[in-house]
């Protein structure tokens, strides 16, 4: 399992644009009365249904749940990896003061690797949430700026806002909020598990995971399956081409941000970067 899941976390960044080609493609090459006709006979088309509602709309509190137990298995099994299992060294022999002592210092480095791993997935959540209410500011001025309002007749500058109010965000140009969303926090979740299924493969800590370990990784799994086919309706069957290219490139704001910036800020690397 570790295996294939290394493997398809290190191609994941691939799918979502390949989702956007092929749902660009069967837009133009099907009539949108077909595909309207589809959205409105189909219930799981339209976007009041039971997994968009679930699984998008309240991916919100689902995520922190799901980015929780990697950064748990993360920080366990990088506990496990530096366990004492070496021999004493010689001059841990000699009589010397006990803070000084061999034990102690690896248990010190233990509970410092520990620590800095913690202030790291700390960081890694703040970050993740002020990206995105940056993005989604973005998103929505574009959509007023654009000529676009909230059916409610609230005047909301808020797409989020204008759901909760019952309304439909209509006449602006809409950058795909469920792409930018969606592939932001997935791309999240693929990064901390092809981390994870390399430092294990790395350490040769497979025998490690156990049927507990499987299970968690299984159902972030499955959830991150459900939000791939959430965007492959939103890719055929909803929002232009260029609303669905802009939202796709979005979704990669947080990613490239946390994983590929931060990381060569030398400054921060021992607060940010594993």
């Amino acid at each position: 399992m570790i295996r294939q899941l290394s493997y398809w976390s290190r191609k994941a960044y691939l799918i979502y644009p390949f989702q956007v080609l092929v749902g660009a493609l069967i837009s133009i090459l099907v009539s949108p009365k077909t595909l309207d006709h589809q959205k409105k006979t189909h219930v799981l088309l339209k976007s009041s249904n039971l997994f968009n509602t679930i699984f998008a709309y309240k991916a919100n509190q689902l995520w922190p749940i799901l980015f929780f137990s990697l950064a748990f298995l993360q920080v366990y099994f990088h506990y496990l990896a530096r366990m004492d299992v070496l021999p004493l060294p010689i001059s841990s022999s000699q009589t010397r003061p006990s803070y000084l002592t061999y034990p102690n210092r690896w248990l010190l480095l233990k509970n410092r690797v520990t620590i800095i791993m913690i202030a790291q997935y700390a960081c890694k959540f703040i970050l993740k949430y002020m990206l995105l209410f940056l993005s989604f500011q973005f998103i929505d001025h574009v959509f007023i700026w654009t000529g676009g309002e909230c059916s409610s007749g609230s005047g909301t500058r808020s797409a989020e806002k204008c759901r909760l109010e019952n309304g439909k965000w209509h006449g602006g140009f809409d950058i795909s909020g469920h792409f930018c969303f969606l592939v932001n926090i997935s791309m999240i979740l693929w990064m901390e598990l092809h981390m994870f299924c390399r430092f294990i493969q790395s350490e040769d800590m497979v025998w490690v995971v156990n049927k507990w370990v499987r299970a968690c990784l299984a159902v972030i799994c499955t959830v991150l399956i459900i939000w791939i086919c959430i965007l492959w309706v939103t890719a055929i069957y909803y929002h232009t081409i260029l609303e669905k290219i802009l939202g796709c490139l979005m979704g990669y704001i947080c990613p490239i941000f946390i994983y590929h910036i931060l990381p060569k800020i030398e400054l921060l690397h021992n607060y940010i970067h594993i």
